[in-house]
């Protein structure tokens, strides 16, 4: 009994040293305020209530510790953190340690003066002469994490794929040799034709959306687990990216897909130049998210402008992305030379980072979401990464040839260290399908991505950018019908209601 009682007393002892590790409450609920009042506005959020939920050393063996809390902040003036421009609840989360799902209470229509954040954060602090300072950044936490089958029980094909699908998940980021490259990826696509058929196999709707570290695999993560939740069967399909998803909905591989709008444009009408025909069949459904043209560099390479790219080595996308074409279509505007295969590197999102800091390359074009949790953490590692403007004649040139574009601002604060605003090329995520894809399904699909969106979004907050205000926003093919007359309803229901709202407030008025 007294050994059990001298262990609790330990245990207690240790967490009682665990909590008061670090700075005092008060200035933790400082540093906090002064982080969000720096980032958005001194008028914009109050912290009502910070529970200090202790703390812990730094796992990746530097010196200092993570402070964990919870926390509750009041908005002082309606702002909405999930808007097509301005600072969002991704910018939110990184300036608080906090991963997006790890934040509720933000509304897809805005949130109003009164109400309250719930965060789930921590800060990053080490000693300076007996003083406690806190870190400028603290690094950006996983969302997801991998777990790691070390052996095969049997020889079934089920644990040969698990097996390979942890391989390829252990060597993605690893420095391969060009052989080991191409083998990795003709893996991970046997492995994408293999669960398409499967899929297939259990009659489950087919989902196209991208890598499985990007914003198009995490919505298409998210909406298929609200979905089979619903009991419609969502299979949810790692592309190479919005070229790859094209081509498979128009030749009826998959059922719907997420493209960057300029490339489903492209895709529809044709680029006959670069031997793309048209796809006639390729139907749209709705604008998701808005996407910026991020163009990155360093700070020592001199890069200051596009026209300084001409001649230099670029990372441009894998060669089925929807980078890798919308890249191409900026070279042409800017009057460059064609695309070189010295010049341009056709790498991965992830290799295309890596190349950059290794100097392998001397800018990396990426287009993602706003902000891009991989662009985030480069920002944090490094304080000479540079954003490089797009000039306004390219942009303006683009947009009046292709109705998918448009100027696209990333504000200031957008990502650790920028300091000013970045104008460049906007394009939209644009969730497709085939005009032979059966029109009740089409609408079922709608209503959940609708009806869904709010509780979506607590796991993948863009999925609360998704509103009937922007959904028809940078289209440039044909709606597919059932999308048309799903819209249509839509807006007969709102002017109905409208005008009931109207008599309602004449009625009251005449009493």
């Amino acid at each position: 009994m007294r050994n059990i009682q001298y262990i609790l007393f330990l245990l207690l002892l240790v967490t009682l040293s665990a909590c008061s590790r670090g700075p005092d409450d008060a200035i933790l609920n400082t540093e906090i305020q002064q982080r969000l009042d720096q980032q958005f506005s001194d008028k914009l959020f109050k912290i009502k209530k910070l529970t200090r939920k202790g703390s812990a050393p730094r796992l990746d063996g530097a010196e200092g510790i993570y402070i964990y809390f919870n926390l509750e902040v009041e908005f002082l003036r309606e702002y909405n953190l999930i808007s097509w421009r301005g600072l969002n609840v991704g910018t939110l989360a990184a300036v608080l340690g906090a991963v997006t799902t790890g934040i509720e209470g933000f509304n897809s229509s805005g949130n109003k003066k009164g109400d309250s954040l719930f965060i789930r954060g921590r800060v990053g602090y080490h000693q300076s002469d007996g003083n406690w300072l806190a870190n400028t950044f603290t690094p950006i936490q996983s969302e997801e994490s991998i777990t790691v089958v070390e052996t095969l029980d049997t020889p079934s094909p089920d644990a040969i794929l698990v097996k390979i699908r942890n391989l390829l998940d252990q060597n993605i980021k690893a420095t391969r040799s060009e052989e080991d490259r191409v083998t990795l990826q003709e893996l991970r696509r046997s492995l994408a034709r293999i669960d398409l058929g499967h899929a297939d196999l259990k009659k489950y709707h087919t989902l196209g959306t991208g890598w499985p570290t990007g914003s198009y695999y995490k919505f298409g993560e998210a909406f298929a687990d609200y979905a089979n939740k619903q009991g419609y069967k969502i299979f949810n399909y790692a592309s190479e990216g919005s070229l790859e998803n094209g081509y498979r909905v128009n030749t009826g591989r998959i059922d719907f897909a997420l493209l960057q709008s300029d490339v489903a444009e492209v895709l529809y009408k044709g680029w006959i130049e670069e031997g793309q025909l048209p796809s006639p069949d390729l139907r749209a459904i709705g604008s998701l998210w808005p996407e910026a043209v991020h163009v990155i560099t360093l700070k020592d390479h001199g890069i200051k402008k596009i026209a300084d790219l001409d001649g230099k080595k670029v990372a441009i996308g894998s060669i089925r992305s929807g980078t890798r074409f919308t890249a191409a279509r900026i070279w042409m505007a800017a009057g460059f030379e064609r695309m070189s295969h010295d010049d341009v590197k056709l790498l991965s999102r992830g290799n295309s980072i890596k190349a950059l800091e290794e100097g392998e390359v001397d800018a990396i074009v990426l287009v993602g979401a706003i902000p891009d949790p991989a662009i985030q953490a480069l920002a944090q590692r490094r304080d000479d990464i540079r954003f490089i403007p797009l000039d306004q004649k390219i942009i303006t040139k683009l947009v009046e040839k292709n109705f998918a574009y448009y100027g696209q601002p990333i504000t200031a604060k957008t990502y650790p260290g920028q300091t000013e605003s970045v104008l460049t090329l906007g394009v939209s995520a644009l969730l497709t399908t085939s005009v032979n894809t059966p029109g009740e399904v089409v609408t079922q699909f709608m209503a959940l991505m609708q009806e869904g969106a709010d509780e979506i979004a607590q796991t993948f907050y863009r999925a609360g950018f998704i509103t009937h205000k922007t959904v028809r926003l940078g289209i440039s093919m044909p709606l597919h019908p059932a999308a048309k007359k799903y819209y249509e309803a839509f807006e007969q229901q709102s002017e109905q209601a409208s005008a009931e709202e109207k008599e309602m407030v004449v009625e009251a008025e005449t009493e």
